[in-house]
């Protein structure tokens, strides 16, 4: 920025991922200051410009902050989902100009009445098993059920689909590429023992002739600004912790209460988003207050154009 002799335009969005705090170092910070002082820590710089510089516009009139209001990526519907749930409630909605019609999917075991949906959810209970005590869950019934459908829709599907795999914990990541190389769709470098997708299904060539990455599996870290025709967001959180206090919400659903991470793991599809985990985390009073976000999905995909798988 000091580079600049005249002016500086920052371009971003302050709901989606911000920087990042060392864990340690946010740990140790949020047992010396006091709570009004955290929340500057973890403010972005774009965040604090967004919201200083329209004060600066009473005494010069000079615009300084343009909003973009058009999102263009994904199914109107899913856009609406997006905008209500983690933009509107800041007074910051957008519209979705293009029809629906341009993002129709030839998947049929995902209709609902002979249309196509946009919004899915799979159920996956704890019956299945809960998820995977650690530093990083886990759950490998969710990984092994994403890894299949996957590799079904990338050999029997339409063959311009790409599909992200999306989760909140590196140890399911690594879950999901596991599974992945037992389907035969990943495979293990043997010099460096790393899981890489493999050559075939690496690219795809989508309706307009360009190249595109046709799988990605990462943490939602990794798929900032990227976009795929499919998403599958791995919940992974299956547990029966109470949810009482802040304390304990924290504890029963660890990363999922973070919006901006929230935000970006459920605006990277174009034509369907899938939630796959134990919807009985998200149908309570708790998780309608601690994670809105997935509790409102879950309701979504009750409607005309979703589905409960």
């Amino acid at each position: 920025m000091s580079l600049a002799s005249r002016r500086v335009i920052l371009v971003g969005d302050h709901r989606q991922l911000p920087h990042l705090l060392d864990p340690d170092i946010e740990e140790a910070v949020s047992e010396s200051v006091r709570e009004q002082e955290q929340h500057v820590l973890k403010q972005s710089l774009f965040e604090k410009l967004f919201t200083s510089l329209p004060h600066m516009e009473i005494d010069q009139p000079v615009v300084r902050v343009v909003t973009l209001r058009d999102q263009f990526r994904m199914h109107p519907a899913l856009g609406q989902f997006v905008s209500d749930t983690f933009y509107a409630p800041h007074g910051e909605q957008f519209r979705s100009p293009r029809p629906a019609s341009e993002f129709r999917h030839n998947l049929p075991e995902y209709q609902n009445a002979g249309r196509p949906v946009y919004a899915a959810w799979k159920h996956l209970g704890q019956e299945l098993g809960s998820e995977v005590l650690g530093r990083s869950k886990k759950r490998p019934c969710e990984a092994a059920w994403i890894a299949a459908e996957a590799k079904r829709l990338l050999v029997a599907g339409d063959t311009h689909l790409s599909v992200g795999v999306i989760t909140f914990y590196l140890a399911q990541k690594n879950e999901i590429l596991e599974c992945l190389v037992k389907e035969g769709v990943a495979e293990r470098d043997s010099d460096t023992g790393e899981i890489g997708i493999k050559q075939e299904y690496r690219t795809v060539q989508a309706e307009d002739g360009r190249l595109e990455e046709r799988l990605r599996v990462g943490t939602v870290d990794s798929f900032q600004g990227k976009e795929f025709d499919i998403v599958f967001l791995s919940v992974t959180r299956s547990n029966e912790l109470a949810a009482e206090d802040e304390d304990e919400r924290r504890r029963k659903y660890g990363h999922l209460l973070l919006e901006n991470r929230l935000c970006v793991a459920m605006s990277r599809q174009r034509r369907m988003l899938v939630a796959v985990g134990d919807r009985e985390m998200f149908n309570t009073t708790a998780a309608r207050e601690a994670v809105p976000g997935l509790a409102r999905f879950l309701d979504l995909c009750g409607g005309d154009d979703a589905v409960v798988l």
